[in-house]
């Protein structure tokens, strides 16, 4: 992709937290070949407005509130409804599962909030450039390079293969895919509209089942399954 002060590389940005929104926007600003043409809160106004005002590049944060769809499901949607648009995630929720799975549905990078917003940047012109970003801590902790956006990464084989234990309740193997995609159990709570108690439940349940403590172990049985 080519742009330049003249062309400007158009971007837009859906955050649902006000403060993170005018940092991505002030930030963005002081990049002269760089303008930010919308900041959404919400997917349902982004998708409106992403025919009437295009973007090139749309910075994404992948947990957003309890009445929208989950990051992954968020990010195969705008793949499918806008095929050119680069797709940046930027999220706080920092697992190599959620980056590998990330990339395998569309996105073409994967941003931490961890990490320097000066980063930031240099993530938006990689990503243009037709690059697949990884922020370094993540691309550290992935072990590998990241796969190229929209290939399978091959722990979505071993998700699968998990969510397909036949000791699963349908209630545990629902709140196991959302373990795997990296949400937490308030996020998950929120989006069943069940107490986080009963979430804690089902997971531990499911955990137990499947002969796993912790995330960690959760994530490294998933990997071993995809080989």
């Amino acid at each position: 992709m080519k742009w330049s002060i003249m062309a400007p590389l158009r971007i837009a940005v859906l955050d649902d937290h006000s403060l993170i929104q005018m940092a991505l926007e002030l930030r963005l600003s002081r990049e002269a070949d760089l303008k930010v043409v919308g900041v959404y809160s919400n997917s349902r106004d982004l998708l409106a407005s992403l025919t009437a005002t295009p973007a090139d590049l749309l910075v994404l944060d992948y947990s957003l509130g309890a009445s929208e769809l989950d990051g992954l499901h968020l990010i195969g949607l705008i793949r499918r409804r806008f095929p050119s648009l680069c797709i940046l995630v930027a999220s706080s929720a920092e697992s190599p599962s959620v980056v590998n799975l990330s990339l395998s549905v569309g996105a073409n990078g994967f941003f931490g909030k961890s990490e320097s917003a000066e980063l930031l940047v240099e993530a938006i012109r990689k990503v243009a450039f037709g690059e697949t970003y990884v922020s370094p801590g993540l691309a550290y902790r992935l072990g590998r390079q990241p796969l190229p956006a929209g290939r399978t990464t091959p722990d979505v084989k071993g998700g699968q293969r998990l969510l397909n234990d036949p000791t699963l309740s349908p209630k545990e193997r629902e709140v196991l895919r959302c373990c795997l995609d990296g949400m937490s159990v308030s996020q998950i709570s929120r989006k069943f509209m069940r107490s986080m108690k009963t979430i804690s439940g089902q997971k531990q349940a499911a955990f137990r089942k499947l002969g796993v403590r912790t995330d960690a172990e959760l994530f490294k049985l998933q990997h071993s399954l995809a080989q």
